[in-house]
């Protein structure tokens, strides 16, 4: 776990599941990168970020080390697991001094991030401002239904200079442990299957916007864009 070995997790309701140390746990090194280099670059200006699929904490932790106290952090995932999250984060002194914003969405079909995210359209527009994040990490459903959707809201979300950090580019379902069996069951198609669909995605949405540039290695498991200002 590295950055985790020493911390006291025990009793906690999402962070203690780390221990495990699988993959979901494992920090997302670039999203982490970004940040410290926000912060670094510009040490009086207040940064929001967003992390778009929280898992059980791994990535969101150590974020939230690096964020001062008029910065913001919002999460995104299932209801009950940022309820969790923010039970944990008052449990115990993480050292968190940032504002930290919780954006569940239900387990019902068909809800997901984006309606969030669509909400948070609105209210900017209706301040007539022109983006909200400094930094986001998508890594949420990996089907191209979802991440097609959520890229193409954060376009507006992100501020000018606005850095955008999708995961698991190369992530297919027939190679997943975990979805394979289910996705097979609900008759998921053979082509989708075995497609790249946050690849898909960003094929379509970003690789041809000449309003953002790609930061990372076409062979990098995560792909890093920055949003061109005005």
């Amino acid at each position: 776990m590295g950055f985790y070995d020493n911390w006291d997790f025990d009793g906690l309701k999402l962070f203690s599941k780390m221990k495990a140390g699988r993959i979901l746990f494992t920090p997302s090194k670039d999203f982490i990168s970004v940040v410290k280099n926000l912060k670094s670059a510009d040490p009086q200006k207040n940064i929001t970020v967003a992390e778009i699929g929280v898992g059980y904490g791994a990535t969101a932790l150590q974020v939230l080390q690096l964020l001062g106290e008029n910065d913001t952090y919002y999460g995104f995932d299932f209801e009950d697991r940022m309820q969790d999250f923010m039970s944990d984060l008052q449990a115990k002194d993480f050292g968190v001094k940032c504002r930290v914003v919780p954006m569940g969405n239900s387990h019902y079909t068909g809800d997901s991030y984006n309606w969030n995210l669509s909400k948070l359209i609105f209210d900017m527009r209706e301040r007539q401002e022109a983006g909200i994040f400094d930094a986001v990490y998508l890594d949420g459903a990996h089907t191209f239904l979802y991440t097609g959707l959520g890229i193409c809201l954060l376009k507006e979300l992100l501020k000018d200079n606005g850095i955008l950090v999708l995961d698991d580019v190369h992530w297919t379902v027939a190679k997943s442990k975990t979805v394979r069996a289910n996705a097979i069951k609900a008759g998921m198609p053979k082509d989708q299957m075995e497609d790249m669909q946050v690849l898909r995605a960003q094929k379509i949405f970003l690789d041809t916007d000449p309003n953002f540039e790609l930061l990372s290695s076409a062979d990098s498991p995560r792909s890093v864009f920055r949003k061109r200002p005005r």
